[in-house]
């Protein structure tokens, strides 16, 4: 027997396996990080299909667009803005769906960037204060704190290279405190 012997195997017959199972889980790694990304850019696409044909949905965004380009957003709370307080709400939770899909991950983050982000950052300014009045009314510091975090992340402090190469690796950003301070 030589010295590259042991038992039955010799050590290239060895390294061939290791080779091969080290291969194999590469990738099958990459084949399932490519199946979370592809089903990830799908779901983001379906969500954002619906939204443009839901009937319901757009007729309800020309009218917060129409409030938007008006001016300062109303006291929604006040029993006259009743209809318009139910058109922000559905906006405003349309948005805060989509926000909280890409801080969890699941949305495609550029997918949305690409085709909502100004129409979300001019909306999120203009409901600012509301939103604020609206967390104090009800003593509620999470509400809509995903929009806002979205606003921060696009408008205020955009990710750079190194933030985005180190989010790439668990799949999604990092999501900071979840109980944003007044600022």
């Amino acid at each position: 027997m030589t010295g590259l012997q042991q038992g039955s195997f010799d050590m290239s017959t060895e390294i061939a396996i290791l080779t091969a199972a080290v291969l194999a889980t590469a990738g099958w790694l990459y084949t399932a990080r490519r199946a979370r990304t592809l089903a990830r850019k799908q779901h983001t696409i379906n969500v954002i299909f619906q939204g443009n044909i839901n009937e319901h949905l757009r007729r309800t965004m020309d009218e917060v667009m129409t409030m938007v380009r008006a001016g300062p957003c109303p006291d929604l709370l006040a029993q006259e803005h009743l209809e318009s307080r139910r058109a922000f709400q559905a906006i405003a939770n349309h948005f805060e769906f989509i926000a909280a899909g890409i801080r969890n991950g699941d949305f495609d983050e550029r997918l949305v960037i690409d085709s909502q982000r100004a129409t979300m950052l001019v909306f999120y300014e203009w409901a600012h204060d509301f939103i604020w009045k609206l967390r104090d009314t009800r003593r509620r510091a999470t509400t809509y704190e995903h929009l806002e975090w979205l606003h921060a992340r696009w408008e205020t402090h955009p990710p750079g290279r190194v933030q985005r190469v180190v989010e790439w690796a668990p799949g999604y950003p990092f999501s900071g405190s979840r109980v944003n301070p007044r600022q």
